[in-house]
């Protein structure tokens, strides 16, 4: 099978990587790394009994990650040449539970429940964000791993960022298909009872008509909606989540600076943790 890989660099049970140009592999980055210490203290032990989910899992990096840590995985995407690239890693790892499906995210629950739900780079490619929420939080037993992009009341309406942040994107996604590497936020404004701003997905009718190939892109909606961090927050609360917590050790060791000057106030975009406590 020819598979293309964009953006996940997978280390294979022979030695080999998906992308090896593409630095750390998805098993060692700064992300996964974040979940693994958060899941490990609140799973400690064998986690062959537990379920994942990990949706919106592009390439299938981090589902393999997290079914090399025991989990029972499941990683869900609705394009065909991400599930492509997933069912060949599957065919290079020996891992039985690890599993792929293509589907669209809002149909999660027909897989669930889970004991934990990973959900990287897809919330804010959503219009609804707050109902998706409240969706995971319904198929989700324990432990809901949200990394996403979110905005602030001190962007500026039509908010775009800096140049830098646009030749990091066009260096790490290197897509003729992507939709805008910049990101244009809107004016602040309020969306299912939230703050935020929108954020266009799709700049043409074909852009989106070409959304099979568009990796980095929304799939039904052509803009989707960045709650504002605070308001996000709370969305975690409402949706069932009792425990809320940011996560920054995803950060680094200057976690200052990272916030103030480098990639997270450049990005916009956080780790955050829902838990349920009640069993």
């Amino acid at each position: 099978m020819s598979v293309n890989f964009t953006v996940h660099n997978i280390e294979l049970d022979d030695g080999t990587f998906t992308k090896p140009e593409g630095g750390l592999s998805t098993g060692s980055n700064p992300t996964f790394q974040s979940a693994k210490r958060i899941l490990d203290l609140i799973y400690p032990g064998k986690k062959d009994h537990l379920k994942l989910a990990d949706v919106g899992c592009l390439e299938g990096g981090y589902t393999v990650a997290f079914a090399r840590l025991g989990f029972q995985a499941l990683g869900l995407d609705v394009r065909q040449l991400n599930i492509d690239a997933c069912r060949y890693v599957q065919t290079k790892v020996n891992l039985p539970n690890l599993d792929f499906v293509l589907d669209n995210a809002w149909n999660i629950a027909k897989y669930g429940p889970f004991d934990v739900t990973f959900c990287c780079g897809l919330l804010y490619h959503l219009d609804k964000p707050k109902e998706y929420l409240e969706l995971l939080a319904k198929v989700t037993n324990r432990v809901l791993i949200l990394d996403t992009h979110f905005s602030e009341e001190r962007d500026s309406p039509s908010f775009i960022r800096p140049r830098r942040l646009r030749r990091f994107v066009a260096k790490i996604f290197p897509l003729k298909h992507n939709a805008t590497t910049t990101h244009k936020l809107s004016h602040m404004t309020e969306h299912e009872g939230l703050r935020g701003r929108w954020y266009s997905e799709f700049q043409t009718n074909r852009a989106f008509r070409d959304r099979d190939n568009r990796r980095l892109a929304s799939w039904d909606n052509r803009r989707s909606f960045w709650n504002q961090r605070e308001y996000l927050i709370g969305a975690i609360q409402s949706a069932g989540f009792d425990i809320v917590l940011e996560q920054f050790d995803q950060l680094g060791p200057n976690i200052a600076h990272e916030m103030t000057k480098g990639g997270y106030r450049i990005h916009g975009r956080g780790t955050f943790v829902g838990i349920k406590t009640a069993q």
